[in-house]
């Protein structure tokens, strides 16, 4: 496959090619990218030799650097670059990437396999898809707590302050909840969004 895939930044390349001429059993670099639930990538890269490269893993040369990657990163770094930025502190590699993951929607997929106390599925259930799925936009949830049939949450992060926060919580989160954990009744939003406090403390 071409050099269309992926590209490099001259500083990039100084840097890739000067730690492999350091490093002669190497010959090329494997970058990786990979989905956790976020609204971002996640991106490894690592030096490898030829006995390294696999079967079914897609090559690139870009002008004599060699770059590596498994089909599914391949696809997710199409017409991303490599950039290396060199500051007095925090130099390192850094990736631009048109492609962003697809963010699982709240409700999709099968009903999650929940098991234990009420608490413990309401919880089971934010860290599985609740909290992913709010995180494509900077937003958490966290959950405070059942009392009488009541599940308590805290939004915060990009959620907090959010006017769209009731919409969220009613449309969203509340239904999903109560579909899959029937013994909750109702869930209550224990932040003032107006104000930044938390009146459950209060």
């Amino acid at each position: 496959m071409g050099e269309s895939i992926i590209s490099v930044t001259d500083a990039a390349k100084e840097q890739i090619l000067a730690a492999l001429a350091q490093k002669p059993e190497t010959s090329a670099l494997r970058v990786e990218a990979t989905t956790n639930g976020t609204s971002q990538f996640a991106y490894n890269m690592c030096l490898i030799g030829e006995e390294e490269k696999g079967s079914e893993d897609v090559l690139v040369d870009v002008a004599g650097l060699q770059i590596v990657m498994d089909p599914k990163s391949a696809k997710y770094l199409k017409g991303a670059t490599i950039e290396f930025e060199d500051r007095i502190v925090g130099s390192g590699f850094k990736f631009d990437n048109p492609n962003q993951p697809e963010i699982p929607k709240i409700g999709d997929g099968p009903r999650p396999d929940l098991t234990g106390a009420v608490a413990e599925r309401v919880q089971q259930l934010l860290d599985t898809e609740l909290n992913p799925a709010v995180a494509s936009h900077g937003g958490m949830i966290q959950f405070m707590g059942v009392r009488d049939n009541k599940a308590y949450l805290s939004f915060g992060g990009g959620c907090h302050g959010c006017g769209m926060v009731d919409v969220t919580l009613k449309q969203g989160v509340e239904a999903r909840i109560r579909e899959v954990v029937p013994e909750i009744e109702e869930v209550v939003d224990t932040t003032d969004h107006a104000t930044g406090e938390n009146p459950y403390y209060t």
